[in-house]
């Protein structure tokens, strides 16, 4: 499963929409119910699904799935 797929699973699950589809431009301010709580709950599972941390630098330039995927790619 590629990261978009993976993240979409995680996305799916945490917003209770089994038809929600992401893409690198979701972002809080195109997906209701992303929030700063959700930003957290988000961070927390995208770090078990992918069995990694992010810094808190990381952290705090996550603003889209986009800024998820890179990061998950510099890791890789």
């Amino acid at each position: 499963m590629d990261p978009l797929q993976k993240l979409q699973a995680i996305f799916r699950e945490f917003f209770d929409d089994p038809a929600l589809t992401i893409a690198p431009e979701t972002a809080p301010e195109t997906l209701p119910g992303w929030d700063s709580v959700a930003q957290i709950q988000i961070v927390l599972a995208v770090e078990e699904a992918f069995d990694m941390r992010f810094t808190t630098d990381q952290v705090a330039r996550l603003h889209s799935v986009g800024d998820i995927l890179r990061i998950l790619a510099d890791l890789a």
